[in-house]
This record gives structure tokens, C-alpha cells and sequence, in this order.
């Protein structure tokens, strides 16, 4: 067997009222090296949401023009909570707890204008960023260099400029969560990958996650929608007018 990787990219602005369709789109690539992410990115400069992976980071320094990053809060609440789950990690559950506070002001921003989440974000998000920073200082000078705890509060130091940038941008959000409930069915379902064939298998089974996932965001029913689509290329759409098929022209007249 051989081992391949997919990546994915989404899009979903729904967060903070955008108007552009909610959409995923896995690639297929052989190994996870920064050059599979360069031609994932190409020439993109904007912002990009995503972990702490280092491919991520040499890409986004490597590059005069390359993205700008911002990290996710979602995988710095994982670091704590596997360590609060024994219950003697007091430090971990007081971080789940700050983390909570900033998660319950963005329930109440979802779906408000980027200008309304920027300024809250700024009102009553930024001075408990700032504490949590200058507890995690704290905490971090307390501790053995090589506790478990130590090494999660260094995770979050160490990303801190990326993990701030939500604060100033009402588009970004918290976390990539977005994303990572795209793979998880992926990710479940690996062994079904034994029987890809290759490379080029690799490829079309990404090309299906796109599809199946984007339906997913755009409330369509995946099967209803590849019955309906592969009928009518057989029975030959024009190409012209393949953008008319993609999940979110779809949904509207298949669901009124």
C-alpha cells in the first residue's frame, strides 16, 4: 500500500453574513511537505486560517507575498483539554475555562458584520486574550520546563501573533472548525482508501470529498444530488453550463 494525504481548503463566511457559497475542496497530494501547501496556495496572499503545522508557517515566511496567517483556538483548547480529562490538571482546566469566555462572546457574533465583530472582538474579547497571555507567562515560569502543561502553554505562545489576529479582523473566525468537521468523515473512512488504486485514484476520491462536503455546508443531500447531476451529464449538459450544477445553484431549486 502506499500512503497519500488530503488536503483541504474551505470557504464558509456565513459567520459574519459574507455572501459567497459555502464550499470545501480536498487535494490529493503523496506526502505533506510545504510544497504540496505552495501548490495548493499559489500565488494566494490573503488571509489563511489553519494550525500549527510547520508547512503552513514556512510558506507564509518563505514568500515576499506569501498568506497571512492566523492560528486556531479550537487546537489550542484540545492541548488543555486532553490534560484536564484526568482531573489533577488544574492550570488546563483554568485555560478551558478563559477559552470558554472568549467562545460564548463569538456565539453571540455569528452572523453579525465584520465591523460589528471587530469592535466587540476589540471591547471585550482583546483585554481577556491579553490576560490569558499574561497568565500563560506566569503559569509557564511555575512549571518544570519538560511538564506536560508547560509544553501546551508553549504551544500557545509560540503561535500567540497568529492566535490574536481574529481580534482584528471581523472575517476570521476563532477557530478552523470549519475544516475539521470537512475531514473528520475522511478521516473516518480511510480504510476505504485501501481500494483508491494509486495516485490517480487518490485524486478522483478527493475530487468526490469535494463534492460530498460542499453539498454538506449547502444543506444539500449528497445522494439526491449526485442521482440528479450524473443523469444529466449523461444526457448531455453542456459544459457551458456546469457552474448551474455546483451544490449551491443546486440547492435552491431542489429544495424549494
Amino acid at each position: 500500500t502506499k500512503t497519500g494525504y488530503a488536503w483541504a481548503i474551505a470557504r464558509d463566511d456565513r459567520s459574519w453574513g459574507g455572501s459567497d457559497p459555502p464550499a470545501v475542496v480536498f487535494r490529493y497530494a503523496p506526502g505533506r511537505g510545504k510544497e504540496h501547501a505552495k501548490k495548493l496556495l499559489g500565488d494566494y496572499a490573503g488571509l489563511l486560517q489553519c494550525d500549527g503545522y510547520a508547512g503552513y508557517k514556512s510558506l507564509s515566511c518563505g514568500e515576499a507575498n506569501g498568506p497571512t496567517l492566523a492560528f486556531c483556538w479550537a487546537h489550542v483548547r484540545r492541548q488543555f483539554y486532553d490534560l484536564a480529562k484526568s482531573g489533577a490538571a488544574p492550570i488546563a482546566t483554568e485555560a478551558l475555562r478563559r477559552i470558554a469566555e472568549l467562545y460564548a462572546i463569538e456565539a453571540q457574533l455569528r452572523g453579525k458584520s465584520p465591523e460589528v465583530r471587530r469592535a466587540a472582538r476589540q471591547a471585550k474579547s482583546k483585554p481577556l486574550v491579553t490576560a490569558l497571555f499574561t497568565w500563560f507567562e506566569m503559569q509557564l515560569a511555575r512549571l518544570p520546563g519538560r511538564a506536560p502543561t508547560a509544553e501546551k502553554i508553549r504551544y500557545a505562545l509560540n503561535h500567540r501573533e497568529g492566535l490574536e489576529r481574529f481580534l482584528g479582523d471581523g472575517r476570521l473566525d476563532m477557530d478552523t472548525n470549519v475544516v475539521e468537521r470537512a475531514i473528520r468523515p475522511v478521516c473516518l473512512s480511510r480504510k476505504n482508501a485501501l481500494f483508491a488504486s494509486g495516485d490517480d485514484g487518490g485524486e478522483r476520491w478527493a475530487w468526490i470529498a469535494s463534492l460530498v462536503e460542499t453539498c454538506k455546508l449547502n444543506g444539500v443531500d449528497s445522494q439526491r444530488y449526485f442521482t440528479d447531476v450524473l443523469t444529466r451529464l449523461v444526457n448531455g449538459w453542456l459544459e457551458s453550463r456546469i457552474d448551474e450544477l455546483m451544490p449551491w445553484h443546486w440547492a435552491p431549486a431542489k429544495n424549494s
